[in-house]
């Protein structure tokens, strides 16, 4: 079977990171809500994929064949992804601290105690890579398997390819 995932899944997370370049220097990554825009091309990026992967392959796919696809592609998006949130604590070293105070923030609004708070920041500060990096594998897989679900049942499939058995 053709594949067409890496071209898909490379160009999605490089518009994925464009993405997260512009709401961060737009002052919009830390707005409630403003991280899930991203999904917008990620599901775009997979329902191309979805129809490319059907095409090159005559249709001949199943279902769970362009789901392969694109979650293949997902995996792609989020191994880029994952380099991206460490090179961007480099080049950007004070998202740590906008991040840890949105947290700090949130803590309070919910009523928790000063003394939890300053606990739960420590312990968030001291864990804060292993947390970004657990954030961006799971976030990114469990919504790019919800995001290949959808994407898998648009094009048109007509089952597996007869002529591969002989």
């Amino acid at each position: 079977m053709k594949q067409t995932h890496l071209m898909y899944g490379l160009v999605t997370g490089i518009v994925m990171i464009v993405i997260y370049l512009v709401l961060y220097i737009s002052g919009l990554a830390f707005k409630p809500g403003m991280q899930y825009i991203s999904y917008i091309p990620m599901l775009i990026g997979l329902i191309l994929n979805a129809n490319a992967y059907a095409k090159a392959n005559d249709g001949f796919v199943t279902f769970g064949n362009v789901f392969s696809s694109c979650f293949k592609a997902c995996a792609l998006i989020t191994i880029l992804l994952l380099v991206w949130s460490f090179i961007s604590t480099f080049i950007f070293p004070e998202m740590m601290d906008k991040g840890m105070e949105m947290a700090r923030q949130s803590m309070s609004d919910r009523g928790m105690s000063d003394d939890k708070i300053e606990q739960s920041m420590e312990w968030t500060r001291k864990y804060f890579k292993l947390f970004m990096v657990a954030g961006v594998i799971f976030g990114t897989m469990f919504w790019g398997a919800i995001l290949s679900l959808i994407a898998a049942a648009i094009p048109k499939k007509k089952g597996p390819n007869p002529n591969m058995g002989m």
